[in-house]
């Protein structure tokens, strides 16, 4: 039977106008605190809430402009970000300047909606990157050059880069509820073997087809689990909406942000449930819970930021007990005090150096967050919780 992790609604404070809790300490997540809070001592069990220390991006089709971006990555010096115009853009996360730039081929039925970028084994300084073609059912895999020292100096000059698609690896899937077939594929998570090989390729998908399939590096299906559903049990595991997935290869487990069920699941990665953390009758904005959850991005403590598409901030939490670590939201309003300037439908983020980006999607930016102290708070959330380790 696997665990269901509940956290409870009444054990922190609250702000009225946010409804979020009040800080614990400055000192559990670096960067600027929300004011507005009460000044009275925090009780045990608050969570810390963190604001943006900067964004980039604005709203516009010019390179290093955004429109709706939707799915972000990185691949260890710079952003990668698509957004609702198919545009895949490599920004510089100091300056924002777009360092490479392109179109998806087709887009007329839709965009997509998940991205991811790994280091390629076989090419050193060379990254692979899957993209979720999500409207027309596949997954486009690129290889990712450098940036060459021609494109560096027309950009330092203040020029644009050429737009010109990445090399196209190759392309799986096709429309259909078969093996190896997708309805609307919205991620990739990728499985490294020890030796750095790449072993397995994860891709969720919604549309009726409410399933996670598994594949080999060279796409050859393998199998898939899960269906179109609710329920909490095992068997049969249900999703709705499965938006985004991630591994914890340290502790070989997948986590699944099941969006429109508004829960997050940990599994094995053969498929087997073990918790799910809230659930569909808990939706909503108390911390510990989620209001579509659409992105992931796991720490390297175990534990994950997850966006909220309907909740306008990202959570921090442990996977193993389901307490709430952390609430980044907005940043305060100089012209209206005690409120905040808020993220709108943030979409999904990832973690770069010592910085957390988060797609602030319907104000067409990227708003970056003090990277958590990571394993600070997990001992204390596993002491409340029984001890509970895994």
């Amino acid at each position: 039977m696997p665990e269901r992790v509940m956290v409870s609604r009444t054990t922190a404070p609250y702000c009225a106008a946010w409804m979020v809790v009040c800080a614990t300490s400055v000192g559990v997540l670096a960067g600027g605190l929300l004011g507005g809070c009460s000044s009275e001592q925090p009780k045990q069990g608050s969570v810390a809430v963190v604001s943006y220390q900067r964004t980039i991006g604005e709203v516009g089709l010019a390179p290093g402009q955004l429109a709706s971006p939707r799915c972000i990555d990185q691949d260890g010096e710079a952003l990668w970000v698509i957004d609702k115009e198919a545009r895949v853009q490599r920004l510089d996360p100091v300056t924002g300047t777009c360092l490479a730039v392109w179109k998806m081929p087709y887009s007329e039925f839709g965009k997509p909606t998940g991205l991811t970028v790994v280091a390629d084994p076989a090419r050193p300084g060379h990254h692979v990157m899957y993209i979720a073609d999500t409207h027309y059912h596949r997954i486009r895999v690129y290889s990712i050059a450098p940036v060459d020292d021609a494109a560096k100096r027309r950009i330092k000059e203040g020029g644009f880069p050429h737009e010109q698609e990445a090399e196209l690896l190759f392309q799986f899937g096709s429309h259909g509820k078969g093996p190896g077939q997708f309805v609307f594929p919205t991620d990739v998570a990728v499985l490294h073997g020890p030796d750095g090989s790449i072993e397995r390729l994860y891709v969720p998908e919604y549309g009726g087809n409410d399933r996670i399939s598994v594949f080999d590096a060279k796409a050859n299906f393998l199998f898939a689990f899960g269906q179109f559903g609710s329920g909490a049990q095992p068997e049969p595991l249900q999703f709705s909406r499965p938006q985004s997935i991630a591994i914890d290869e340290a502790r070989r487990r997948l986590i699944v942000a099941d969006a429109c069920n508004h829960r997050i699941g940990v599994l094995t990665l053969d498929g087997k449930l073990e918790r799910w953390i809230s659930s569909p009758d808990e939706a909503g904005d108390a911390p510990g819970h989620f209001n579509y959850p659409y992105g992931l991005a796991l720490l390297k403590d175990g534990s994950a930021l997850v966006t909220e598409f309907g909740g306008a901030r990202m959570q921090r939490i442990d996977v193993v007990t389901g307490s709430p670590l952390g609430i980044f939201m907005g940043k305060p309003d100089d012209r209206q005090p005690g409120k905040l300037r808020g993220l709108a439908n943030p979409w999904s983020c990832t973690v770069l150096g010592d910085a957390v980006w988060v797609l602030d999607t319907r104000n067409n930016r990227i708003a970056s967050f003090v990277l958590p102290d990571v394993g600070r708070n997990l001992s204390h959330s596993r002491q409340e919780a029984g001890g509970a380790t895994r």
